[in-house]
C-alpha cells in the first residue's frame, strides 16, 4: 500500500521514527496498528451492549427486599403486558 502525506507529516514521522531507532515505515505501521480499530471482531452495536452491561452492574444487588421487589414489578409488567394484549387482541390472543 502507498500512502501519500504531506512533506511536513513525512519530516515529522521520519523525525519521530529516528528518536525511537526505527524507520519512518516501520513507526507508521505501529501507529496504525495501535490505532486502527479490528472492525472484522466488532459486535454490532457493542456500544450499546456495553451500556446495558455497566447498567446492569450499577444495579445489582444481593439484597433480600430488593430482589422481592424487583420480581414483584416484573411479574405486573408482564401481567399488565398479557392483559393489555387480551385487550387488543380479544380472548383468543396469545398468552406470555
Amino acid at each position: 500500500m502507498n500512502l501519500a502525506i504531506s512533506p511536513e507529516l513525512q519530516k515529522r514521522l521520519v523525525e519521530a521514527a529516528s528518536k525511537r531507532g526505527l524507520e519512518a515505515e516501520e513507526l507508521a505501521r505501529q501507529l496504525l496498528e495501535e490505532h486502527v480499530p479490528d472492525l472484522s471482531e466488532e459486535k454490532p452495536n457493542k456500544a450499546t451492549l456495553e451500556l446495558l452491561e455497566q447498567w446492569e452492574r450499577e444495579d445489582m444487588t444481593d439484597d433480600p427486599e430488593e430482589v422481592a421487589r424487583r420480581q414483584k414489578e416484573g411479574d405486573e409488567l408482564m401481567r399488565n403486558l398479557a392483559r393489555n394484549r387480551v385487550d387488543m387482541e380479544g380472548p383468543n390472543a396469545r398468552k406470555l
